[in-house]
């Protein structure tokens, strides 16, 4: 039995009891609906005889939807006799930003996905991240966190990765992003992002990615994508029997967003009118779109240019945009021995 307190959190949970377990860790928190309110953020353990442990998490952003629905579907449909080893889930990990369909956190306005390792004493946010670190992080052998563009943004449906210092761990990683078989690999530096839970992971010496799974309003086929490859995963560390499924899919496109990454920024605020989607190839020079001043009607529209070549990867879904907003993101497609190669970067 594990029992954690800290300031914020309790959880008393049994991860080493063999079968299907629900529970939850307890974040109390007082604001103004509420003098001594209690959010309880779920967990499920499902554990038969000995095998890997598999760390699963959506819900890190909370108005992210198609991670959150492949866990939920994934607890319903898989019981202990289908697993080898254990799977912990927690698909609603930023509880009270699940509930209030926001991307940080209601209580005190951090990302989670920014607070890492956190601090058991210092915020709710916070102590979330510091729960994962104590408590989850040791548990696992590998780890998947879902992400999606939510209410703001479309990503390419793909696997996301972080460059890390240590090459073992960053391989595995790279290994467990070509099991889940999305049809993009993305890679950034995880040396720009110590406050993220990929590079916590990694720190801690656990193989371990996130996806972005389309957004912008419910994507089936990311979602099916993201549910197919979570299998796949399971699948790869004989957590349960292959499937008998035909649908074999294509192989990935590598990109990479440490040296290659590049995009398009609002100069000012306005309406932008895109003339690109996601998975589009562009080349520098290219047009991007056409703003329109929100507030100067006569202001002569300005056409806004890519600065560089590659492969879109994520756009803003409205017209509506502010001074600074990313309209979009590239990155260059490589080979796979270039992503393997960026550990050593």
């Amino acid at each position: 039995m594990t029992s954690y307190r800290s300031n914020f959190i309790s959880c008393d949970f049994d991860f080493d009891a063999p079968g299907k377990h629900y529970g939850a860790a307890h974040l109390q928190y007082s604001n103004n609906t509420g003098a001594m309110r209690i959010f309880p953020i779920p967990i499920v353990s499902i554990k038969n005889g000995n095998g890997p442990t598999i760390l699963l998490t959506a819900g890190n952003h909370g108005n992210e939807d198609e991670g959150q629905l492949i866990l939920r579907r994934l607890i319903q449909e898989l019981n202990e006799t289908d697993v080898q080893g254990r799977i912990i889930f927690l698909p609603a990990l930023n509880y009270p930003a699940v509930r209030a369909y926001t991307r940080t956190s209601p209580l005190d306005n951090e990302n989670l996905n920014r607070s890492f390792p956190g601090d058991a004493t210092s915020g709710p946010t916070s102590a979330i991240a510091r729960f994962v670190v104590d408590v989850l992080l040791p548990l696992a052998d590998a780890g998947i966190d879902f992400h999606s563009g939510g209410n703001a943004a479309k990503f390419i449906t793909t696997s996301f990765l972080c460059t890390c210092a240590d090459t073992s761990i960053y391989r595995k990683s790279v290994d467990l992003a070509d099991a889940f078989q999305a049809p993009y690999m993305y890679v950034v530096d995880g040396k720009k992002s110590p406050t993220g839970f990929d590079p916590m992971a990694h720190a801690q010496n656990v193989p371990f990615i996130s996806n972005e799974l389309g957004g912008g309003g419910i994507d089936r086929e990311a979602i099916r994508v993201g549910y197919r490859g979570v299998r796949k995963v399971l699948e790869h560390f004989n957590l349960i029997a292959p499937s008998e499924s035909t649908d074999k899919p294509e192989h990935a496109v590598y990109l990479d967003a440490v040296n290659g990454a590049g995009g398009v920024l609002a100069p000012f605020e306005g309406l932008f009118e895109a003339q690109f989607d996601v998975g589009d190839e562009i080349e520098a020079g290219q047009t991007a779109g056409i703003l329109y001043s929100l507030d100067e009607v006569d202001r002569p529209p300005k056409e806004l240019l890519f600065t560089d070549s590659g492969i879109v990867c994520v756009k803003h879904v409205t017209a509506r945009v502010v001074h600074g907003s990313h309209i979009c993101r590239t990155a260059k497609a490589v080979n796979h021995d270039k992503i393997l190669a960026l550990a050593d970067n």
